[in-house]
């Protein structure tokens, strides 16, 4: 008797059935900068649990260049990438760029890119980054 009302209790909190289950989002290259998610800024945020469907990231990349190394000027310009989640799917959020860039952690516009890669199907989710000027639109 107690179990059939803890189960109908369970039930009446739990989220309806035909919803469909959110998408893990996870930024790792410690070096990008996100600053804004679906137009809101984000602060520090480095994970998210989103819904399904479209969305949209506007980034940057933190300059850190190494004693002596070139392009310590490197100014990294602010990249937006759109990208489509399915629900349930894994993603991360990566930098790709040259190699240059790694070795010396400065970072120069349209030099990198921001990509959003669904660990699940293991694909990309995003497509090429938009240039934008800062702030949140």
């Amino acid at each position: 008797m107690v179990l059939t009302h803890v189960a109908l209790l369970l039930a009446a909190f739990a989220a309806p059935s035909g919803a469909a289950p959110q998408a893990q989002v996870k930024v790792t290259q410690k070096g990008l900068r996100v600053l804004c998610l679906d137009g809101a800024a984000v602060g520090a945020q480095r994970t998210w649990s989103l819904a399904p469907g479209s969305h949209r990231l506007s980034a940057t990349m933190a300059n850190a260049p190494r004693t002596g190394a070139p392009g310590a000027d490197a100014q990294p310009g602010t990249a937006e990438v759109t990208f489509t989640l399915e629900g349930g799917h894994r993603y991360e959020v990566e930098v790709r760029g040259l190699v240059k860039s790694f070795a010396f952690r400065a970072w120069r516009r349209g030099e990198w890119k921001p990509l959003v890669r669904d660990r699940t199907a293991d694909r990309e989710a995003s497509g090429e980054p938009e240039w934008v000027e800062g702030g949140c639109r």
